[in-house]
């Protein structure tokens, strides 16, 4: 099976949900690219035509569907991913005034997207129902994983303990809702062998044990994640919240790290098993000076973390997106040499698909210029990007 998917960068839900797919795919067998794509050049169309399967991540806009129209009037299955809902972004976010401005024209151009799609993938089920109601004809839940290079093997600490939270800066709003800033300086003032340290978004606590580091590159954030003893995922019960992917507590659980995680959405199912426990908006006080005071707990929780995370890389899941990429290419009515042992169905692709078009081998033929595809023209060669992380000594 041939796929190119195309993100915006490599690193963070573009190498989630294209770069780390197509690696695990090449590392199945399967011949994967992944092109880095911007919409003010011109669209790698001679490049992506001769794939079974196009994955576009969030590209929507009128050059990514021209684009998709010219690969499907070739014979070329295409798909759509998104991993958050573009049309609800929260008040905290960079992006909020122009979003919210927009927000009609966001939706209108993403369901013309979803549209031109064979099928459709993202991470939970209250995402997929909202990419329907939207447009798409049908869609697939595949969970955020983790690449294996983001597991970590970590020591027993000594007796500080470093509290860790990595955050976009849309999580501004979280810290706001939740009233965590106080909460944090309060634990700081109680315990004084306790740090904290912020990757993202500022706390803007007040505290000679406060660290805020504003970015830290994607490559660097399993190492820098190795160093926290306890670590945080809180959000409010908004509606972006709701469709999250849960692949901030698999960072930390990769890197044997227990959590503190919300009761929300993506974080809702899970807990002690998998590492960590669930607070509820006003309970953050009491959950982390419990954990910051019992060594044994954390330990624990630890182990489980760690346990949990190995399960939770791409190459172990590889399967749940070769099923997904599988489906879309016979929607399209190609015929693709994939052993069924191997197509290990993904969330609501396991009630198996429907209206499928009966399986015929294709021949891509030339786009007419001045159509679709002599506006999608111009290929950019791919970039061969090698393993995102390196390990560095365990601590």
């Amino acid at each position: 099976m041939h796929v190119v998917a195309m993100g915006t960068d490599g690193t963070g839900g573009a190498a989630y949900r294209a770069l780390l797919p197509m690696r695990a795919l090449a590392e199945a067998g399967h011949r994967a690219e992944y092109l880095e794509w911007d919409h003010r050049n011109p669209a790698p169309f001679e490049q992506a035509r001769q794939a079974d399967v196009v994955l576009l991540w969030r590209h929507f806009r009128a050059p990514a569907r021209r684009l998709a129209s010219a690969l499907r009037e070739a014979g070329v299955a295409v798909m759509f991913d998104n991993d958050d809902d573009l049309t609800r972004v929260p008040k905290g976010s960079p992006a909020y005034s122009e979003m919210k401005a927009a927000r009609e024209q966001v939706a209108k151009e993403l369901g013309a997207m979803l549209r031109l799609t064979d099928l459709v993938s993202t991470t939970c089920g209250e995402l997929a129902a909202r990419l329907r109601r939207l447009g798409a004809p049908d869609v697939r839940v595949v969970e955020n994983y983790l690449e294996a290079g983001f597991l970590r093997e970590r020591s027993a600490g000594g007796d500080s303990v470093t509290v860790g939270w990595v955050a976009g800066a849309e999580h501004r709003g979280d810290l706001k809702d939740l009233r965590l800033r106080r909460t944090l300086e309060a634990l700081l003032d109680a315990h004084p062998h306790v740090s904290l340290v912020c990757v993202g978004v500022d706390a803007g606590v007040r505290s000679g044990r406060y660290t805020h580091h504003p970015v830290v590159p994607f490559q660097q954030l399993p190492d820098a994640i190795a160093q926290f003893d306890l670590a945080l995922a809180p959000i409010a019960d908004v509606s972006f919240n709701r469709v999250r992917s849960n692949i901030k507590v698999k960072e930390y659980a990769g890197a044997g790290v227990p959590w503190l995680a919300s009761p929300i959405g993506p974080y809702r199912e899970l807990g002690e098993q998998q590492g960590g426990r669930l607070v509820p908006d006003y309970g953050w006080a009491e959950a982390l000076s419990d954990l910051v005071t019992d060594h044994a707990a954390r330990a624990a929780l630890g182990e489980r973390a760690a346990a949990w995370g190995r399960t939770q890389t791409v190459q172990v899941n590889v399967g749940e997106w070769e099923a997904v990429f599988v489906e879309a290419a016979e929607r399209a009515g190609r015929v693709l040499a994939v052993p069924p042992g191997r197509r290990q169905p993904a969330g609501v692709g396991a009630r198996g698909g429907t209206g499928a078009r009966r399986p015929r081998t294709i021949v891509p033929r030339p786009i007419a210029p001045g159509g679709d595809g002599a506006a999608a023209a111009g290929a950019s060669p791919a970039k061969p990007r090698r393993g995102l992380f390196r390990r560095r000594g365990a601590r």
